[in-house]
């Protein structure tokens, strides 16, 4: 048998955590045609058959949950090592992989780019903002996540509190004021304004992703729910109040133990944790709107 790569265990990985080869290439920054021709090597090597093809997606075989225990206990080592390694750098300079979820991309992205040509011996990578990464097996040095639970072997703190309100181009919300405008619903979110405030508006659209919401709503596809750090600042959108911007959860800065005193890892976390502190009322709904809120 010809030397496994770490790369295919990478992309059987990401394929089985997936379920599909599309989110599985999207993760990894490649053609899906890239990834089912590797599994499909991958699997000739191995002589054996890891997942069954339905048109639903891949569903993992016995043989193929077999492997990614195994793969997974390799992933653990190969980032314990490389945390080891760079726990004793000093130095403001080498990679940091980062996940940015799109809800807070606004306040995030300009205090890393700040960081970044300050530093220009820093490598900054950043992860798919689909799916959050495991920082505990090395996917991610560092993560904003936004949960009221963070997970208790990570360190961190939290930097602030993601608020939603209800937004939608000037033409659409001028119409709602005398007929009745679609709403387009965000179903991750928990807090339910459509049936708190928008009763009569009929769901014509569902977004499962924050990034499509916000393009569905500055095209006029409706009404509907967006954070405030995206919507307030967005001089395409208003906001409609009636009601007034609702905390959904809280926002934390999440780093693996191992690299507590890594410079580079130290130094993001202070910039990007000084950024949050300072735009509270951005993202709180406190800032004002990119064009006036109307009732």
């Amino acid at each position: 048998m010809p030397d496994l790569q770490w790369d295919d265990l990478r992309m059987f990985q990401a394929l089985a955590r997936a379920g599909t080869v599309r989110r599985a290439a999207r993760q990894l920054h490649v053609h899906a045609s890239t990834v089912t021709r590797r599994l499909d090597q991958f699997e000739r090597q191995l002589d054996v058959k890891l997942f069954r093809r339905n048109p639903g997606g891949l569903k993992i075989t016995d043989a193929g949950r077999d492997t990614l225990a195994r793969v997974e206990t390799i992933a653990g080592q190969i980032a314990d090592l490389r945390r080891s390694v760079a726990g004793s750098d000093q130095r403001l300079a080498g990679r940091i992989t980062v996940y940015v979820p799109t809800s807070v991309a606004p306040v995030a992205l300009p205090a890393i780019t700040s960081l970044s040509n300050t530093h220009p011996e820093m490598r900054i990578e950043f992860v798919s903002p689909f799916t959050p990464p495991n920082v505990g097996i090395g996917e991610a040095d560092c993560a904003l996540v936004i949960t009221d639970d963070p997970p208790q072997h990570l360190i961190g703190r939290r930097v602030g509190e993601l608020a939603f309100a209800v937004y939608g181009t000037r033409d659409i919300v001028e119409e709602h004021q005398n007929s009745t405008v679609g709403w387009v619903d965000l179903t991750p979110l928990r807090i339910d304004f459509q049936r708190n405030a928008f009763a009569a508006a009929p769901t014509r659209t569902r977004c499962t992703d924050v990034s499509i919401q916000h393009a569905a709503l500055r095209n006029g596809m409706g009404l509907g729910p967006l954070p405030c750090a995206l919507g307030d600042r967005d001089p395409a959108l208003v906001r409609v109040e009636p009601p007034r911007p609702v905390v959904v959860r809280e926002i934390w800065l999440l780093a693996h133990p191992d690299l507590r005193s890594t410079a580079r890892i130290r130094e993001l976390m202070r910039v990007v944790g000084d950024a949050f502190e300072a735009a509270e009322d951005l993202l709180l709904g406190r800032a004002g709107t990119g064009a006036d809120a109307l009732p």
